[in-house]
């Protein structure tokens, strides 16, 4: 099966065609191939075999960005033609932790009225600040976590309803 999609990470666009066969994937970015097989570890980390070269890299997902930490850089990617959901009205529901960080600020309070969008809460994750995003608009009714707090992946950090 080949699939083709395109990327934006800084200033570059890029298409990315991705062959896959018996567990590992044929990747051609520009005019470069790669052999590549890769397994998802615990807490967004993945375990790559870059033709026979292993590398350990961890990655997390934040609305339509990616951010890829690898050989102590970070990336941030995106993908340009991802289908785009319609806007959520409202987001009823809680917001969690995309990956184990310590919470660098929050944002919001009891009772604050957030739009799509809005940033509820920072994390630092790996040397790198992720923006907790609304997920729509809504009326913050929990907050869990507070500055200088360690938390897990999958905690959950604000409810909104």
């Amino acid at each position: 099966m080949t699939t083709i999609v395109h990327y934006r990470c800084g200033e570059y666009e890029r298409t990315v065609q991705i062959e896959e066969e018996d567990g590992q994937r044929r990747v051609r970015v520009g005019e470069r191939t790669f052999l590549i097989s890769a397994h998802a570890g615990e807490s967004g980390r993945l375990d790559l075999c870059v033709d026979g070269r292993r590398q350990r890299a961890y990655a997390t997902r934040q609305g339509e960005r990616i951010y890829v930490w690898l050989d102590g850089q970070i990336w941030t990617i995106v993908r340009t033609n991802a289908r785009r959901r319609p806007p959520r009205r409202d987001s009823g529901g809680s917001l969690e932790a995309a990956m184990p960080g310590r919470v660098l600020d929050v944002l919001v309070k009891v009772g604050d009225t957030v739009t799509r969008g809005d940033t509820l809460v920072l994390l630092e994750a790996m040397k790198m600040e992720l923006r907790v995003q609304a997920a729509g608009n809504g009326v913050v009714s929990q907050v869990y976590v507070q500055s200088g707090q360690v938390v897990e992946r999958g905690q959950r950090l604000v409810e909104i309803a």
